[in-house]
């Protein structure tokens, strides 16, 4: 008995032990950077380790009265209420440039946010920073500029055959069927520049130069991880998105506004490209600018792809991800099949437990894409306790499924009438803020 008591407690230190690793493994497990998420992801840790801040109730506040307070939108977008965007550097410094603004005066900053053409077909995930830009340029009614990174994408992706050359007009060729994709999403013409890096790089060097100059080598391999293997392309690249967001790389643009200050939302894996801009920032801007060259940035969390809520989507898995292209019967088998699901195994437990909305992919969807507060609490309040009208998985896949159908199929018909000539348009050089 004593030898069997002995044994026992063994056992029950190993499963203790046991368990102590796996926690720790799965905490091990978060990477985020510029080019890999991975894992479960703690975004209190995230801020911590950035060291940004949570946007709490009284920046929200502000941000209400300076776009809502002045009537140009009737609400703060879901993506702000429901904390999906949650982390911010200087916003409040943002928000300081806004309530100067005069009646008919200048933009008191503007915005930047990009896309890297890697395939044709842009998914749902790449849809969430434009239209978040697209509801901050109608609230602020401030002008944007949109950089197409088809150099970056070339530079890791990119691929030479003897006899044939390289495939560097390819990623030209994605710049101008996602430039498609991001105008279907309505954006102000008039206060929009959408450019080539490929094209408008000219225009940005001196910056870049000044960035190259102000950045050591030491610096940039800490921040982004570069080894001997690197081609020297990616090693410079980071001086290429960092001058976006300065004004004076975009002197007609812009209008030589040399001192606007720059907002930038992004997925918070792109924060480390700013962090290190951040730091040098001062160099390239004159004394008078509000944030001393410093780009002001608000971060979203990541759009989960279909097979559990870990990570970001992918555009190199077709089963994680629900592409712009895909039809209203693709949308439907591939959330019915693949779509992550926190409900339980049985009905009996169901109705007893309710789901895990927390790893339930479906719910989670809905909280980025249902606009109505009250459909969505509904939707929460009864697939979390396994009661009422949507109390079932089949249930809220279905009313997914519906949202889905309609939103992508907007946004086709919106697409289907740019044309090339348009795009150009949009990418031609000329001021916005006149």
């Amino acid at each position: 008995k004593k030898r069997k008591a002995e044994l026992e407690a063994e056992l029950e230190l190993v499963s203790a032990t046991i368990a102590d690793n796996m926690e720790a493994a799965g905490e091990q497990e978060m990477v985020v950077d510029p080019w890999t998420v991975e894992g479960k992801i703690d975004y209190d840790k995230l801020i911590d380790k950035f060291g940004s801040k949570p946007i709490d109730a009284e920046l929200l506040a502000r941000v209400e009265a300076l776009t809502v307070g002045a009537g140009r939108v009737q609400a703060l977008h879901p993506f702000l209420r429901r904390g999906t965007f949650f982390s911010h550097r200087d916003l409040a410094a943002i928000c300081d440039a806004a309530e100067k603004r005069t009646p008919g005066g200048s933009p008191p900053f503007y915005l930047y946010t990009g896309r890297g053409p890697s395939s044709a077909a842009m998914h749902l995930g790449h849809l969430i920073p434009f239209m978040f830009t697209k509801w901050l340029q109608e609230a602020f009614d401030v002008p944007l500029v949109i950089q197409m990174t088809d150099d970056e994408k070339f530079l890791w992706k990119g691929e030479y055959k003897d006899g044939e050359g390289d495939n560097l007009d390819r990623f030209r060729g994605l710049t101008y069927e996602n430039a498609k994709d991001i105008i279907a999403c309505g954006f102000d013409k008039s206060k929009t520049f959408i450019f080539s890096d490929l094209d408008y790089v000219g225009h940005m060097y001196p910056n870049i130069v000044r960035i190259w100059k102000a950045v050591t080598y030491s610096q940039a391999k800490g921040c982004f991880g570069f080894e001997g293997s690197s081609n020297i392309g990616q090693s410079a690249f980071p001086a290429i998105q960092a001058a976006p967001s300065f004004a004076s790389s975009f002197p007609v643009p812009l209008a030589g506004s040399d001192t606007l200050p720059c907002l930038i939302p992004c997925a918070i894996d792109q924060d480390p490209y700013f962090r290190i801009t951040r730091d040098i920032a001062h160099k390239l801007v004159p004394s008078g600018h509000a944030l001393k060259g410093k780009p002001a940035l608000i971060h979203s969390k990541f759009f989960p792809p279909l097979e559990g809520a870990k990570g970001k989507m992918s555009s190199s898995n077709e089963n994680s991800a629900v592409f712009l292209t895909d039809s209203a019967e693709a949308i439907k088998e591939k959330i019915t099949t693949h779509a992550f699901s926190g409900g339980r195994m049985t009905k009996a437990e169901q109705e007893e437990l309710g789901a895990d909305l927390e790893v339930d992919v479906s719910y989670q969807w809905l909280t980025f894409f249902l606009d109505d507060d009250e459909e969505l609490a509904q939707i929460r309040d009864s697939y979390g306790s396994g009661k009422g009208d949507f109390w079932s998985t089949t249930l809220v896949k279905a009313r997914l499924i519906r949202l889905l159908q309609e939103m992508v199929q907007r946004h086709q018909e919106a697409r289907a009438v740019v044309t090339e000539e348009e795009v150009r348009s949009w990418m031609e050089v000329r001021n916005l803020v006149v």
